[in-house]
């Protein structure tokens, strides 16, 4: 009994660092990933008047990281189950794999309360890995969990996310 307990959980393990992939595991051991406390409640204007407030940042530290190629992506939709408090929980699901995806650098959630559309605001290290994040499992997932006709996205490349998050906060 012992031993199909010990395999089983040998067995998870591997899988999870099959899927998640060596990058996600390596950033953790090496205390890369944090998640800063630094804005979470700021109130975000954004570029079409939209108010939307930042209830968690994600960020992976990298020393390759250079600011002038530096790429934002945003995402904007809302979940077609479940309220928003569910979702808001629910939302942290991704973190373990973006934490390995080649490029990402930061995750802002926020969320307008009103409407209770949701927006995921990233830093990727290149306007290229920003590009291609709709390409992904997770972004595929998100879209899956989004209501029909309500997701947008855009890139804005050579920005840095602090800088944008200063400008709009407010």
């Amino acid at each position: 009994m012992k031993r199909r307990i010990t395999f089983a959980v040998l067995a998870i393990l591997l899988l999870l660092i099959t899927f998640l992939g060596r990058n996600t595991f390596t950033n953790l051991l090496r205390g890369k990933v944090s998640f800063p406390k630094e804005l979470v409640g700021t109130e975000l204007i954004m570029e079409d008047g939209e108010r939307f407030t930042l209830f968690r940042r994600l960020t992976v530290n990298s020393k390759d990281h250079k600011p002038e190629r530096s790429a934002i992506f945003i995402v904007r939709f809302k979940f077609k189950n479940l309220g928003a408090s569910a979702n808001k929980k629910l939302s942290i699901i991704p973190a373990p794999f973006l934490m390995g995806m080649e490029g990402f650098i930061e995750k802002d959630w926020t969320i307008n309360e009103e409407t209770n559309e949701f927006q995921g605001i990233y830093q990727w290290s290149s306007k290229e890995t920003a590009q291609r994040y709709p390409e992904t499992f997770i972004f595929k997932l998100m879209t899956k969990r989004a209501a029909p006709d309500t997701v947008s996205y855009e890139v804005i490349s050579e920005t840095v996310l602090t800088e944008y998050l200063t400008r709009i906060s407010g």
